[in-house]
């Protein structure tokens, strides 16, 4: 995770967008409507960052509004994914 961008509106953050850094040492730019983008494993790793108190780039209310953001987009996909299951 190299860096993210936060939209503050009304005392709320909105991740516009997330740029991160793959195997292949290449930066790529996900914005709002891509994050279908990123596979569930690069997910889970950034929230790994986020526990591990890793993220000391990015200021503490990005830090939030990154993770609210994720947790919300893993929620939607799980959800998505179960009403397919039925």
């Amino acid at each position: 995770l190299k860096s993210v961008s936060v939209k503050k509106l009304h005392g709320y953050g909105h991740l516009k967008e997330i740029v991160v850094k793959r195997d292949d040492r290449q930066l790529y730019k996900f914005k709002e409507g891509d994050f279908v983008g990123l596979h569930m494993n690069e997910i889970e790793d950034m929230l790994f960052l986020a526990v591990q108190h890793k993220l000391f780039h990015l200021t503490n209310s990005n830090i939030v509004d990154f993770i609210v953001a994720l947790r919300m987009f893993t929620r939607s996909l799980i959800i998505k994914k179960r009403v397919k299951d039925l």
